[in-house]
């Protein structure tokens, strides 16, 4: 089966053909993260599959029953794009963004990101894994009308400007604004005060804590003061909103049903018509949850409720998928 990817966007690519393998928040799980993997690497021997996506969160933990091995899963990553090259595609999750931005992660009491940055650190892979991280898409579309996105549509992405920020949207450009308002402000003043903030005795503990920084001379030591900045900026709420929303749960059905509309709309701009979002982010009962027939939510790992009820999607990228239901015939268990 021939594999076609067009980057016609920095962050929404194009999959014009071939078999499809989706897999959804992974969250550290080494040996879940290797079952599905080896199943694509199979299936792509069988000529059964072309291509691997994984639809973000593939880092930060969320069980203590299993170590987290986020490192060596992104790793791992980097080392299957080595074999299959493009055929291995990475979708940013709202988990990938603070290794980006430098802003801490966390829910409830748990804290995500000091691990990971930790464990960055140590291995010394921090260059390598950000870089990856920096050129994540946020979107993936196909000619068969199936798009996919991490957590799925929010309301803010309100119109062609909105929508075209997003699949073009400039990291650079943002940490460029947070850089000069750091060079105009007086750095001691502003640690003591994201300090106060943050309610610790000295910027110095959250430094070494959030960025696993060797001190005050490295020069990563200010980045929290960056995250602070961009996290800040208002056009930081497109970015957050679009990877971070809990959809059908956050907004009035009516609202998430118009938000849904229009990002599908806004993905099918001078391509084939997208009628059905794949995402994953949230739990779902069973592994998998359709929404308003034109949402397809799975869950690959932790999120499946009952976790061995896990699942992945296989579809054909080229062949035009008429309705819900001739996609939930390429749903299949992790078991």
């Amino acid at each position: 089966m021939p594999f076609a990817l067009e980057k016609k966007y920095s962050r929404l690519w194009s999959l014009n053909a071939g078999i499809a393998m989706v897999v959804t928040d992974l969250h550290g799980d080494w040996k879940t993260y290797q079952h599905y993997r080896d199943c694509f690497i199979d299936l792509h021997a069988k000529g059964k599959a072309d291509c691997l996506i994984f639809a973000g969160d593939l880092i930060h933990s969320q069980s203590k029953k299993i170590p987290d091995q986020s490192v060596e899963i992104v790793l791992d990553v980097l080392n299957l794009r080595s074999q299959f090259g493009n055929a291995i595609i990475y979708l940013c999750g709202n988990h990938e963004l603070p290794h980006i931005y430098n802003y801490g992660l966390a829910k409830g009491k748990e804290e995500f990101t000091p691990a990971f940055e930790n464990q960055l650190t140590q291995q010394n892979v921090r260059a390598e894994i950000v870089d990856l991280f920096y050129n994540l898409p946020f979107y993936i579309r196909t000619a068969s009308g199936v798009s996919i996105s991490h957590a799925g549509a929010t309301p803010l992405i309100s119109s062609l400007h909105s929508a075209m920020n997003l699949f073009e949207w400039d990291h650079e450009g943002l940490l460029a604004e947070a850089r000069a308002k750091l060079v105009e402000g007086d750095a001691n003043g502003l640690r003591r005060a994201y300090a106060k903030l943050s309610h610790a005795e000295s910027y110095d503990e959250l430094a070494l804590k959030y960025l696993a920084v060797s001190g005050m001379h490295d020069p990563r030591y200010d980045d929290l003061l960056l995250g602070f900045f961009v996290t800040s900026n208002h056009s930081f709420d497109l970015l957050y909103s679009a990877l971070s929303t809990t959809c059908e749960q956050e907004f009035a059905i009516d609202e998430y049903l118009a938000a849904l509309t229009n990002l599908l709309h806004y993905l099918s701009l001078e391509y084939s018509a997208q009628s059905i979002l794949v995402s994953g982010h949230m739990a779902v009962q069973d592994g998998y949850r359709v929404i308003m027939q034109n949402q397809l939510r799975i869950a690959s790992g932790i999120h499946a409720k009952p976790s061995h009820t896990g699942r992945y999607l296989l579809f054909d990228t080229a062949k035009p998928i008429e309705n819900m239901e001739n996609l939930l015939e390429g749903i299949f268990s992790f078991s």
